[in-house]
C-alpha cells in the first residue's frame, strides 16, 4: 500500500535523512523547509515556514493526493542558547519547536476525524532535553519537554481512530546544530564518552527510529518516547 509522509525541516541533517529513509521505504514524501530541499529526497517539496498556514495546506494536499494513509513527522526545530534568554528567543523557539508541531498535528487530527486520513500516525522529534536538564537554553528545554506532552495528548485523542502518536528523541547527532560541540575536540570527546556505545550518532540512526514508527511492524506502539541516544539517558558514572 502506498502511503504519504510529511517531513518538516527536511532540507538537511536529521530531517533530510528521515525524508530519504521514508522514500526508500516506499512512502511518498512531502518535504517542508525554509531552505532548499534536495530534489532527490522527496516526491514533493514545499518551501516555506512551518508557521505559514498556506505551507501546511499545500503539504497536506500533496500528501492526500497520493494516499489516505499519512504519516506526519514534526522534525523542524531551532535552538539558541544563552542565560538569561530574552523574550524574542523564547517566543521564536516556542513558535517553531512547539506551536508549529501542535498546529500541524491538530490539522492532521482534523483530517482523521473527517475521514480524509484513514491510517497513519504522527512522529514528534524530541531531544535529550525532552526528559533531561541542560544549562543555558530554557526555551529549547521547555519546547522539547512540551513535545512529549503533545505526543501523549495526540496518542490519547487519536487512538480511538487507530492512529498512533510517538516521539523519537535523538542524543548528540552529527548535524549543523551540534557542529560547535563536534568540532571542538574536548567537547566531542566528552559527548562521546557520555554514551554507552562510545560514538556520536548519525542522522541515519534517527531516521531508522522514525522509519520503524512509520512501519506496520510498530502498529501496537503509541504514546512512547524512543531515545536514539547511544545510551546517554542511562549512562551513570563517567570514568
Amino acid at each position: 500500500m502506498i502511503s504519504s509522509a510529511i517531513v518538516t525541516g527536511a532540507a538537511a541533517g536529521n530531517g533530510l535523512a528521515i525524508a530519504r529513509k521514508l522514500s526508500e521505504r516506499g512512502h511518498a514524501v512531502v518535504g517542508v523547509d525554509l531552505a532548499p530541499i534536495p530534489a532527490d529526497s522527496c516526491a514533493h517539496i514545499v518551501q516555506g515556514s512551518v508557521l505559514d498556514q498556506s505551507i501546511m495546506d499545500a503539504a497536506f494536499a500533496h500528501a492526500l493526493a497520493a494516499s489516505h494513509t499519512v504519516f506526519l513527522v514534526n522534525n523542524a526545530g531551532i535552538t539558541s542558547g544563552g542565560f538569561p534568554q530574552p523574550d524574542a528567543v523564547w517566543e521564536k523557539t516556542i513558535d517553531v519547536n512547539l506551536t508549529a508541531p501542535f498546529r500541524w498535528s491538530r490539522r492532521f487530527g482534523e483530517l482523521v476525524v473527517s475521514g480524509e486520513i484513514a491510517e497513519g500516525g504522527i512522529v514528534f522529534i524530541g531531544s535529550l532535553a525532552t526528559t533531561m536538564g541542560f544549562p543555558a537554553n530554557a526555551a529549547y528545554q521547555a519546547s522539547k519537554s512540551g513535545v512529549l506532552g503533545l505526543t501523549r495528548s495526540f496518542a490519547t485523542d487519536l487512538g480511538r481512530y487507530g492512529i498512533r502518536s510517538n516521539c523519537v528523541s535523538p542524543g548528540y547527532i552529527v548535524t549543523a546544530m551540534t557542529k560547535t560541540s563536534y568540532n571542538t575536540p574536548e567537547l566531542n570527546a566528552s559527548r562521546r564518552k557520555h554514551t554507552l556505545l562510545d560514538r556520536w550518532g548519525q542522522p541515519e540512526d534517527v531516521s531508522n527510529g522514525v522509519a520503524f514508527l512509520c512501519d506496520p511492524s510498530s502498529t501496537y506502539i503509541t504514546g512512547i518516547n524512543l531515545p536514539v541516544d547511544g545510551g546517554w539517558m542511562v549512562c551513570g558514572l563517567i570514568e
